[in-house]
């Protein structure tokens, strides 16, 4: 019987996200009989990040959680998945198949790394050696230090954003809850601000959004360009709440109490 993983593999990438999938792309053209192996700690296959906080909030679909299909700007309908299932090579079949391909391990992490030896090692234990190896691990949402000391009863109340199972859960309490607080004025925070203040609308859903900086972007926009755009997401129904700086973070009944340093509640 062939092993579920291979034991070696020309091409190992160490991801599963956008990088990882344009390095296979690049090397199948470059090589089209490569063997490529994407080790991803993601239990899906790779797919596009940015719909998660942008398209698939402005679907009309009701199943738009199932379906993860979303309009593009040309006005065509597409998956958020860079290809279908049928595009992959089963994993244990890497070696064998004649003319290579590009299979994804889901679910699994690589805990060491031997670079002198070209050879990794997962989570389960399993072993694989490599010709040539990319590390393109992406990054992981920053939570706070006063969210990170708060109790359990806290975390089940909160989610970081970054995957598709953070999407499904973030849309299911929008329908459910009537206040979402989001944390952070970068990019990824007031996209989501935007989207849920549009949908508040519909729904009588309160959305605050609060951060340290001045403005919305602070960090990467000048200051008239930030005024701009925090009034811009004023204008889609958000509660915008700058120089807001995070203390401490309780559960008083069905509610979380966010408690800043200058001693206002939310």
């Amino acid at each position: 019987a062939r092993p579920e993983v291979p034991s070696h593999v020309p091409f190992l990438l160490i991801g599963g996200g956008t990088a990882a999938f344009a390095a296979a792309r690049s090397i199948r053209a470059r090589d089209p009989g490569a063997r490529v192996l994407i080790v991803s700690e993601d239990p899906a296959l790779p797919y596009m990040r940015p719909p998660l906080s942008k398209e698939l909030w402005f679907s009309d679909d009701p199943d738009v959680t199932e379906t993860l299909r979303f309009k593009q700007w040309n006005g065509k309908e597409r998956s958020i998945y860079f290809q279908p299932p049928s595009f992959y090579v089963p994993v244990g079949d890497l070696p064998f198949v004649e003319n290579g391909g590009v299979a994804v391990l889901c679910g699994k992490k690589v805990v060491h790394m031997d670079v002198r030896g070209n050879l990794v090692k997962l989570s389960d234990g399993t072993q694989i050696s490599y010709d040539k190896c990319l590390i393109a691990t992406g990054g992981s949402p920053r939570n706070l230090p006063a969210i990170e000391r708060a109790g359990k009863d806290v975390q089940q109340r909160l989610t970081l954003f970054r995957k598709i199972e953070d999407f499904k859960s973030l849309e299911k309490i929008s329908r459910e809850v009537k206040s979402i607080t989001v944390i952070g004025g970068g990019f990824l925070g007031s996209e989501l601000a935007c989207a849920l203040g549009r949908r508040a609308r519909s729904r009588g859903l309160e959305v605050i959004q609060l951060f340290p900086e001045n403005g919305n972007m602070g960090k990467v926009l000048p200051e008239y360009l930030s005024n701009w755009t925090t009034e811009k997401v004023r204008r889609e129904g958000v509660n915008v709440m700058p120089n807001s700086v995070v203390k401490s973070v309780s559960v008083s009944g069905n509610r979380l109490v966010i408690k800043l340093k200058d001693g206002r509640k939310v």
